[in-house]
């Protein structure tokens, strides 16, 4: 999930036009589990807007616990289900995550979109009061070396083959509060019985695939990851052909 939290109130208000008529529009999947963006909290908002005099016309979240960033359900929500109130609206406050922005951007055209949150990292809900990070949606899995374990992600220096010799006691040399990412993978591998995989050379990553804008295009059993000027291409059926995988200039 993407992990967001609430921009303050004084830095939306300041986002927000003089008399701009504002619909609040939030995710029921990934900022509800948040606590930024469900219902209540953008009822919440809806209210806190309206005591600071704000002109909100409405409020919205995708039932059933619904993604605000599938296209096709926005255009429903804000063209039949609450058309009225987003006719009414010059702007929209998107409690969600960047990706949830846009796509209110694609069904509301050349109105005023302001984002209501922050988007912090793609993480695990652990509890319904704790979401932490462990995937830093890079692009290029390494998992496979290192236990399920992403040394992008835990250690602060994000280092490939092996710890940096500055943890003390275990924790990080960066964030001495931290475990040290390293130690966390190496017991993970000691439970394995997979240590000998650590002396594996990891190849440096290609950092192009983390550089944005990317997409994904799904066709049958073909996917089309497309970033920088490279698409790759992978395939999830046996009739797909050898060499999966493999990229190609664009």
């Amino acid at each position: 999930m993407h992990a967001t939290i609430q921009k303050p109130l004084e830095e939306i208000l300041q986002a927000l036009g003089k008399n701009e008529r504002v619909m609040v529009v939030g995710c029921g999947n990934c900022a509800a589990k948040a606590k930024s963006g469900g219902e209540p909290e953008t009822e919440a908002m809806a209210e806190r807007l309206r005591a600071r005099g704000v002109d909100v016309v409405g409020w919205t979240v995708p039932p059933n616990g619904g993604s605000l960033c599938k296209l096709s359900a926005i255009q429903k929500l804000l063209g039949e289900d609450h058309k009225a109130e987003s006719e009414a609206a010059d702007a929209f406050l998107v409690l969600a995550c960047g990706q949830g922005v846009h796509t209110v951007i694609d069904v509301v055209g050349n109105r005023a979109v302001h984002p209501g949150c922050d988007t912090i990292f793609g993480g695990e809900t652990v509890a319904d009061d704790f979401i932490t990070e462990f995937c830093s949606l890079c692009g290029e899995c390494v998992l496979e070396r290192t236990g399920g374990l992403c040394p992008v992600t835990l250690c602060a220096k994000s280092l490939l083959n092996g710890p940096c010799g500055g943890a003390k006691d275990g924790m990080c040399e960066v964030h001495p509060e931290r475990d040290c990412g390293w130690r966390l993978i190496y017991e993970r591998m000691e439970a394995l019985g997979q240590t000998e995989r650590l002396l594996e050379y990891q190849e440096p990553k290609n950092w192009l695939r983390s550089s944005g804008p990317r997409s994904l295009r799904m066709k049958g059993a073909r996917a089309d990851f497309a970033y920088a000027n490279t698409t790759a291409t992978a395939w999830s059926s046996v009739d797909g052909p050898e060499g999966s995988g493999e990229e190609g200039a664009r």
